[in-house]
């Protein structure tokens, strides 16, 4: 049976349908293109703001504090440098939106000046002051715990530096250490069950403030 071919009508779609159509996937890819320059620029602004980060080397620095002693200076693995700028500015960074969130309270406090200095004050004020630090790291020292945590207190005691609080546990010993122009730090020292030997060992040192 042979249709009739002449009836039959093609219908499309409106013209303004088009263009809506269009212009919403226009939209669309406008918006994805400014939050990605967007995203890419607040990361080198946040790169760029927080600064230079830690600087590691396998070997004692020459800028290394002359009065701390380090344990078997042949077989250091890492030697960190932590810059007080780099802590500071990046937990800043981390505690922007807990101080937006609750700058509408300390918006309203009676601490001299306006509302907006207010607000200014709580964003820009660090909440502690940093220091820069040195972390030497050992691993598979050659000599137990206890004669490691024995040789820092003696070398240290002999720079006028005084032992704070100790601690130990089955696998753990460590003690912090201080002194009176600003230097403190700690001494950690591990073992594993299946070696005598001390395992991990880390010497940090704050340096005095600046």
């Amino acid at each position: 049976m042979r249709r009739n071919l002449e009836n039959i009508e093609i219908v499309e779609p409106p013209i303004g349908e088009l263009t809506k159509k269009r212009s919403w996937k226009g939209a669309c890819f406008t918006s994805c293109a400014l939050l990605l320059v967007l995203g890419i620029g607040a990361v080198v602004g946040i790169k760029f703001y927080v600064g230079s980060g830690p600087t590691t080397n396998k070997s004692i620095p020459a800028d290394f504090p002359a009065d701390i002693p380090v344990y078997d200076k042949d077989n250091v693995d890492t030697v960190t440098f932590i810059p007080a700028r780099y802590k500071e500015r990046g937990l800043n960074v981390a505690s922007i939106l807990p101080k937006i969130i609750l700058s509408p309270v300390l918006l309203n406090s009676d601490n001299g000046g306006s509302a907006l200095q207010n607000f200014w004050r709580t964003i820009s004020t660090p909440q502690t002051k940093y220091r820069d630090s040195f972390e030497v790291q050992w691993r598979d020292v050659n000599a137990d715990p206890s004669f490691v945590i024995g040789y820092y207190k003696k070398e240290l005691k002999k720079k006028n530096f005084k032992v704070d609080v100790e601690s130990s546990g089955d696998n753990v010993k460590q003690f912090s250490f201080s002194r009176e122009d600003g230097f403190d730090g700690s001494v950690y020292a591990q073992i594993d069950d299946q070696k005598p030997n001390t395992t991990y060992l880390v010497l940090t040192i704050n340096l005095p403030p600046k």
